[in-house]
């Protein structure tokens, strides 16, 4: 399932994509901007769940509709965001169906936000997937990636349901395209990517464990240990053209009250160039150029009731409130 917001992203497009294990599923997604005639940005979001445990069928299993999926990027612009997510079942990112995610020779490369991969297998001819050769060095099954784990919640299951055997493996993933890092219109929020209810300390243990205190309180993780088996990953992105993001100092000043019911009085300290305002949404509903007048009264009875935005070229936003 997806849930959105439909003010800020619109549903343009989705498809599923047969892999013969499970089906991938695509929404293409227009992100919404204040103005009218900015340029749209589309986000292509893939969403699946890999084949889980572990062997060689299921390693191959994983690769081959890893290999769906890159076929679906070939088909898009090569300028494309693309968000790529779900339960993996990868346990190390050595594995061909990893690899292949981050290959890049793809159309479009992909990248893991947080950079948190695994050491690579020596070549020193040993099999590592191979059982009797494993060593947790090139897994993420070990402590140095108890921040990422994300699975599984429990120490057993619960009402007979899910898996146990503690917070031990990264499992679930958002993989950005690498033009999130690089683009002046879409970015990926730094340092906003989160195993939710992971507080970095509950390797190998259950995660409503009271000894696993942090950033998530208990209250959620205890919500979590009964919600699932994983942990859900999140990450923010910013759209960078947004006109709501200037922190100069203010040259307005409301007269009397910023609470509007018919109309807004401000003072200006000096002449101005331009001045707008937005919406809750981020939309423009008010521009006006050339303001040589100290006090500006602006009629505000067409407004639908609520709190509003005042931008005045590079200074500080100040809001008022429509009742």
């Amino acid at each position: 399932m997806v849930y959105y917001d439909s003010n800020k992203l619109e549903l343009e497009y989705n498809e599923v994509i047969p892999t013969g294990i499970r089906d991938i599923n695509h929404y293409t997604f227009i992100v919404k901007s204040e103005n009218s005639t900015d340029e749209i940005n589309r986000i292509e979001v893939f969403v699946t769940h890999l084949k889980a445990s572990r062997g060689n069928d299921n390693i191959q299993k994983r690769l081959a509709s890893v290999e769906n999926f890159i076929r679906e990027l070939d088909r898009l612009p090569e300028d494309s965001f693309v968000l790529f997510a779900g339960d993996f079942n990868f346990y190390t990112s050595n594995e061909p169906g990893f690899q292949k995610i981050i290959d890049e020779n793809n159309s479009i490369q992909l990248i893991d936000p947080i950079d948190r991969l695994c050491p690579a297998f020596p070549e020193n001819g040993i099999n590592y997937f191979n059982e009797d050769n494993y060593d947790s060095t090139y897994f993420w099954n070990n402590e140095s990636f108890a921040d990422v784990h994300s699975q599984s919640t429990r120490n057993g299951q619960v009402n007979r349901d899910g898996s146990g055997g503690g917070m031990d493996d990264r499992f679930d993933f958002i993989m950005m395209s690498k033009n999130f890092t690089t683009s002046n219109t879409l970015s990926y929020k730094s340092s906003s990517y989160k195993t939710v209810g992971n507080n970095s300390n509950c390797y190998n243990s259950f995660v409503s464990n009271a000894r696993c205190s942090g950033e998530f309180s208990q209250e959620l993780r205890n919500a979590l240990y009964y919600f699932s088996d994983h942990l859900p990953i999140t990450m923010e992105m910013e759209l960078e053209t947004s006109a709501l993001n200037t922190e100069n100092n203010s040259i307005i000043n409301f007269v009397d009250t910023n609470i509007a019911k018919n109309s807004i009085k401000i003072n200006l300290s000096e002449k101005i160039n331009q001045i707008f305002i937005y919406n809750q949404l981020g939309q423009k509903i008010f521009n006006l150029k050339n303001v040589n007048s100290k006090t500006l009264k602006i009629d505000t009875e067409s407004f639908a009731k609520g709190i509003y935005y005042i931008k005045i070229d590079n200074y500080k936003i100040q809001k008022f409130i429509k009742i």
